[in-house]
Formats: structure tokens, sequence, C-alpha cells
């Protein structure tokens, strides 16, 4: 009797080890340190543009239209590279900064 239920006992503990190994913790662990991330990365044109009188920002962006970027995103960035007009307004002969994103291609790299 006593080597029945020994034989039992050993059974079920192969066959949980066996299972854990196949199907188990140990195929789903990663021993590499190699990671695959996929980073979005967005490019900004510069566009220098000379001002004339009675221009505004929403007349600079109408005259180079950007249908790839929101208009909140593109006003934020165009403050980011002219930081001198967020107290002021556009005067006629200056020179600012406008930004166009450039269609990029979203290559995952690996670390």
């Amino acid at each position: 009797m006593r080597i029945l239920l020994l034989a039992v006992l050993l059974f079920i503990t192969f066959h949980f080890i066996r299972m854990d190994l196949v199907e188990g913790t140990i195929p789903l662990a990663s021993f590499t340190n190699e990671k695959q991330s996929c980073v979005e990365q967005t490019d900004v044109a510069i566009i220098p543009v000379t001002t004339v009188e009675g221009d505004t920002i929403e007349s600079l962006f109408a005259l180079y239209p950007d249908p790839g970027t929101s208009f909140i995103e593109r006003l934020s960035s165009f403050y980011s590279l002219n930081p001198h007009l967020q107290n002021q307004a556009l005067i006629g002969g200056e020179k600012v900064k406008l930004p166009l994103s450039q269609p990029n291609d979203n290559s995952c790299t690996k670390e």
C-alpha cells in the first residue's frame, strides 16, 4: 500500500512539474535583456517668416497650413520657438519661426 501511495504521489508531483515546465512560468520568463520599444518621434521643421504689419498668428498659420498637427499643438510649439512673443503682439518686419511637422517613419529600435 505504501508503494502505491508513493507512486501516486510521485506521479502527481512529476505531472505538476511537467505542466509547469511546458505551460507554466518558465517558458514565459524572459532571460534576455533585449527589449523592443517603439517611440513616436515628432520632427518639427522651422520656416523663418518676416511678418507684415497687421499679421496675426492665425493669419500666419493660414498662410502656411499644417494638416498634420492641431492648432493647439502648433501654437505651443510656436511659442516654444518664439518665447518673446508670449507677452507681445507681432510687429511688422520681425522675423518669426513657424513650426511645420515633417512626416517620419515610426521605426522601432532595439535597446
